[in-house]
Formats: C-alpha cells, sequence, structure tokens
C-alpha cells in the first residue's frame, strides 16, 4: 500500500529498531549455519500469478500524493474526490490554509499533512473524516479546537509533530478509544498531556520527542486516585515507550508505567538530563525484554536492600551468552535473584551515561554471560 511505502522519519524510528532486530537474528542463523554444518542450496522457481485472494487494496484513483510541493493553496474541488483513500500534502513548506471541503471525503483514511509548518490551522469539520486511520498532521495553533480530532473514532495512528506554538492538546483526546500509536515530536511549548490521555485502553506504542517544557506529572492525578478506577480495562497497556530529548522528565510517569506492567516489552529514553534513576518497581515489569538508555548524564545508581536498579532487573533476565548457552545463566547470578528467570530483560543498553557506570559495578560473577549484550560507553 502506498501508505507503507511513504513512512516518515517519524514512524521510521520504529521501523530503525525492527531492523535492528532483524540483524540480529540473522547474524544468529549465521552462525547456526556453520556450527550445524548448513549449505546454501539454489533452487529453480516457478512464478505462478495467483487471483488475488482479498480486495484490501488502493487502486491508483484513490490515492493523490502531492507531498514535498510548494503550492500555497488546496482546490476546493479536492473535497468532490468521494473515494479518496490516501491523500499525501505533507512537506510542504508554503500551504497556510486547507478547504474546510477536504472533510467531506468520507473514505479517506489516511491524511498527512506533517512537515506543513506554515499551516495556520486544521480544518474546522475534521470530525466528519469517519473511515481516517492515519492523521499526521503539523499546525501553528495554540490550543487544539474541541470537537475536532477527538472525534475521530477509527483512527488508529496519531501523529503530532513541528507544532511549535502548540501548548496544549484538546482534553477529550481519551475518546480515541482505537488509536494504538501516538507520537508527539518537536512541539516545544507543549506543557503538558492532557490527563484524559489515561483513558487511551488501545494504545500499544507511544513516542515522545523534543518537547522542551512538556512535564509528564501535571494535572495527572495522584496514585490514590487511580487506585480507586479500573487499572486493566480502560487504560493504556503500552508495549512500547519511547521518551527522548525531555529535559523537565525527571521520573518516568508512574501513571503509565502502573498500568502496562504485564505489556511493556521495548523502553527506550535518550537525552533526558534530569532522568536520575529507574522506577523502583522495574523488577515487576515482566515483559521488559530490551531497554535503551543513552545519554542520561544523571542517571545514578539508586539505595536500597537490592542493590543497583540494573542488577534489579538482572533478576528478570532470560539469560544467553555470546555463545548461545542459554542454560549458563542461573548458575551465575546470585542466587536470590536467579528466582525470576524465565520471563524478562534480554538486552540491556547503557550508552553515554557517565555516572551509570556504578550501574554496572556488580561482581565479576554476577554478570559473566547474563546478558545478550551488555554495552559500556
Amino acid at each position: 500500500m502506498a501508505a507503507e511505502a511513504l513512512v516518515s522519519p517519524i514512524v521510521g524510528l520504529l521501523l530503525g529498531h525492527k531492523i535492528k532486530d532483524i540483524r540480529e537474528r540473522l547474524d544468529e542463523i549465521s552462525e547456526n549455519q556453520t556450527k550445524f554444518g548448513f549449505t546454501n542450496r539454489v533452487e529453480n522457481r516457478i512464478n505462478v500469478r495467483r487471483q488475488r485472494e482479498t480486495h484490501s487494496f488502493v487502486i491508483a484513483s484513490e490515492i493523490i500524493d502531492l507531498s514535498y510541493g510548494s503550492f500555497v493553496s488546496v482546490p476546493k474541488k479536492l473535497g468532490n474526490l468521494r473515494h479518496l483513500r490516501y491523500l499525501n500534502l505533507g512537506k510542504n513548506g508554503k500551504i497556510k490554509k486547507l478547504p474546510n471541503s477536504i472533510c467531506k471525503l468520507q473514505s479517506l483514511q489516511t491524511l498527512r499533512l506533517g512537515g506543513c509548518e506554515e499551516l495556520q490551522e486544521l480544518p474546522r469539520d475534521i470530525r466528519y473524516l469517519i473511515s481516517l486511520r492515519w492523521l499526521d498532521f503539523s499546525t501553528n495553533q495554540k490550543f487544539l479546537p474541541r470537537n475536532g480530532i477527538e472525534r475521530l473514532d477509527s483512527l488508529r495512528l496519531l501523529s503530532i509533530n513541528s507544532c511549535n506554538n502548540l501548548e496544549y492538546l484538546v482534553e477529550d483526546i481519551g475518546n480515541l478509544k482505537a488509536l494504538r500509536t501516538l507520537f508527539i515530536v518537536t512541539c516545544p511549548n507543549l506543557v503538558s498531556l492532557p490527563s484524559s490521555i489515561k483513558r487511551l485502553s488501545s494504545l500499544e506504542e507511544l513516542y515522545l520527542e523534543d518537547c522542551e517544557k512538556l512535564n509528564l506529572d501535571w494535572g495527572m492525578g495522584t496514585e490514590e486516585e487511580d487506585t480507586h478506577r479500573d487499572l486493566n480495562g480502560t487504560r493504556p497497556h503500552l508495549r512500547l515507550l519511547y521518551l527522548s530529548k525531555l529535559p523537565q522528565l525527571v521520573v518516568l510517569p508512574q501513571w503509565l508505567l502502573r498500568c502496562s506492567a504485564n505489556t511493556l516489552r521495548l523502553l527506550i529514553i535518550e537525552e533526558c538530563p534530569k532522568v536520575a534513576s529507574l522506577p523502583q518497581d522495574m523488577h515487576g515489569f515482566t515483559a521488559l525484554n530490551k531497554i535503551e538508555i543513552e545519554g542520561c548524564p544523571t542517571l545514578r545508581k539508586q539505595g536500597g536492600r537490592d542493590g543497583h536498579d540494573l542488577l534489579r532487573l538482572a533478576g528478570h533476565i532470560r539469560v544467553r551468552n555470546t555463545a548461545g548457552d542459554k542454560a549458563a545463566g542461573p548458575k551465575v547470578l546470585p542466587g536470590r535473584l536467579a528466582s525470576g528467570l524465565g520471563r524478562g530483560v534480554r538486552f540491556i543498553r547503557v550508552r553515554l551515561c557517565p555516572r551509570a557506570f556504578t550501574l554496572l559495578s556488580l561482581p565479576e560473577d554476577a554478570i559473566k554471560t547474563t546478558c545478550q549484550e551488555m554495552h559500556k560507553f
């Protein structure tokens, strides 16, 4: 599908991590090829054209790609293309206004306006794009108007990027019950997230990057208030959390992590200079198998009976050494931590965190062959 071939650099973050995982698996296959004596074989194949088994494709007349254009306005007649499913106007540095007639495109599934940094506002009737699943936009608005994007019930991916004036999102964004992926990138004046974001029950991936003023704890309520609410059915259950270039971030958002303890698989923290420690209860994240921390200069060891933060995580490492011997790990881990093996972290990377050296200052017999990869820079 054309939408998949034109993935923006923002969405490319996710693809980059997936590609890296694929390369690691290919390296493992190559090692096993030598170990077990496998050989390459070329087979002659006959390509047979088969009848399409599904009709979930997009024909050319349903796609308009005007990305990287330099036009100032869009013709109102665009709203007459009732069967249009994909519209890309992104990366246009001159366009300032969109005709409201664009909101008549009730078959539209993908609307890409990212990189239109001169765009003054979103169309006022955007709520009528009832089939929209992918929305990527930039705008000069300070506030997103009510009865707008929060009414897009079919939306699965929302990317808000390069909104230099944006200070607050719409309060009822929690109404997007189908939303699975949320990007908020390069919004330097964004102060906080609306408390209703905690009602995004289908949210699986959250990317927050380059938001200088963003405070993730502001207006989110207290832990006592959360205990009286349903944390299982109405809250996000993230699989991926990406936090980068957030100078106001001091501690990871507990209101979000508590809901994802059994689902979070990938945690990435980059260039967050005030983050001083990991949460005390990281050992409770039973699905977590990969952590990447880079450019967090104040990250330090944290006191407590169980020692360092990463040592606590070690109790939940699925051990695999460089030789691929999964059974080697439990023999070298401290006894009281070995009981946690079987599910948990397989990959830990810590880079450019000078105070985090103490996190890796474990007894030699406690870290030897216990991690698939352990980077210390």
